[in-house]
């Protein structure tokens, strides 16, 4: 589905648009002209309807040449592995997460205390995957005739980062789980959930002045993303908390 010059959304769960399995975060295909690039892999459940979304765009899907990850929790990165076996798909992976991506290490990426709270079901298994490329940040991606800043934005989770894109003057954020539409934020009662690191982390975003907002769950905004970015900022500048998705 095109949401934006050179941008789909390719897959969305139960905090988005149900485009594909309901476990899913959402999920963005990228025109770089030459190739194509992935933002996020869903849940690794019934990865088919992805592919299918994207075949039906009319993509080739030997043209998907990057799988860029925000981070590795498991609505976001657990088909991160079905997408490198069956496409061979380049997967870049925030450095502190690499570890925990290719052990598939369920402590990390809170795992259990996701079954627990009835998030993912009890049967819900994460596969390893190699990570081709680790980066950290200000690091650039040189994908086609695009270029992806690499943002660490920790806060919801250690090991996670946003992908900066400015497109002919119009600056693009693809967020994560750190920002969302409406100023909200994603705080979880895990390990690596720290409050301090998301203020610092909002801050570092609101400097950007970000024209298009894609984050990982619920609406996308094609304008004035700033402004939401903002309101998140200014409740933490009054040592509060922004909304929880």
């Amino acid at each position: 589905m095109r949401i934006a010059d050179r941008i789909m959304l390719i897959g969305s769960g139960e905090t988005g648009t149900m485009l594909s399995h309901a476990l899913d975060c959402n999920m963005y295909l990228i025109d770089c002209h030459t190739e194509f690039v992935m933002i996020d892999a869903g849940s690794g459940v019934e990865p088919e309807r992805i592919v299918r979304n994207i075949e039906s765009a009319g993509v080739d899907m030997k043209k998907v040449s990057h799988l860029l990850l925000t981070h590795a929790h498991g609505d976001h990165a657990a088909g991160a592995a079905f997408f490198r076996d069956a496409f061979g798909m380049r997967v870049v992976c925030p450095q502190e997460a690499k570890a925990w991506l290719e052990n598939a290490d369920e402590d990390k990426l809170s795992i259990g205390p996701a079954k627990r709270a009835g998030i993912y079901p009890e049967h819900f298994r994460f596969p390893p995957c190699t990570v081709d490329d680790a980066v950290g940040d200000n690091d650039k991606l040189n994908i086609g005739d695009a270029v992806f800043q690499v943002i660490e934005t920790p806060g919801h989770s250690r090991g996670h980062v946003s992908y900066l894109w400015i497109d002919g003057g119009t600056v693009r954020l693809f967020s994560g789980d750190s920002v969302f539409s409406g100023g909200k934020i994603s705080l979880q009662n895990i390990w690596d959930c720290s409050i301090q690191a998301y203020a610092q982390t909002v801050a570092k975003l609101h400097a950007l002045r970000v024209d298009q907002l894609f984050p990982g769950h619920g609406p996308f905004l094609l304008r004035e993303s700033w402004k939401h970015i903002e309101k998140a900022h200014m409740a933490f500048e009054r040592l509060a908390l922004p909304a929880n998705i």
